[in-house]
């Protein structure tokens, strides 16, 4: 195969990879999201809920939640992760996540998601 030739090959490989989805990190999760959570209780079982706000004209998928158990002095003292499969754009989409015990605080991060083309509502 010529160079010219698998250069092209490469190319359109990336481009059509690149279409479905594209990876991001947590670092800029504020940028594009907004975060409301509470601690609750479902069937008797203490869990952490609330809403993902998808700020940003694409839909979000594949989001990974960290949500942080603190103590009273706000140190960490337990970690759970969770994931939401889709925040359509310009939505809000409720979450609960089961945690083992409850605490005086959380904390709930982003960690990781995808965009999806053509991810309007």
């Amino acid at each position: 195969m010529k160079p010219r030739t698998l250069a092209l090959a490469l190319l359109l490989c990336l481009a059509a990879g690149a279409e479905t989805s594209l990876a991001q990190s947590f670092g800029d999760a504020d940028r594009y999201f907004g975060l409301e959570w509470t601690g609750g209780e479902r069937r008797g079982g203490p869990n952490v809920n609330g809403y993902i706000v998808n700020q940003y004209r694409v839909r979000a998928i594949n989001l990974r939640l960290l949500v942080e158990s603190l103590d009273a002095s706000g140190k960490s003292v337990a970690m759970t992760s969770s994931s939401v499969s889709d925040v359509p754009a310009g939505s809000r989409v409720y979450f609960e996540v089961p945690i083992k015990q409850k605490a005086p605080r959380y904390r709930v991060t982003i960690t990781s998601w995808e965009w999806r083309e053509g991810g309007g509502q």
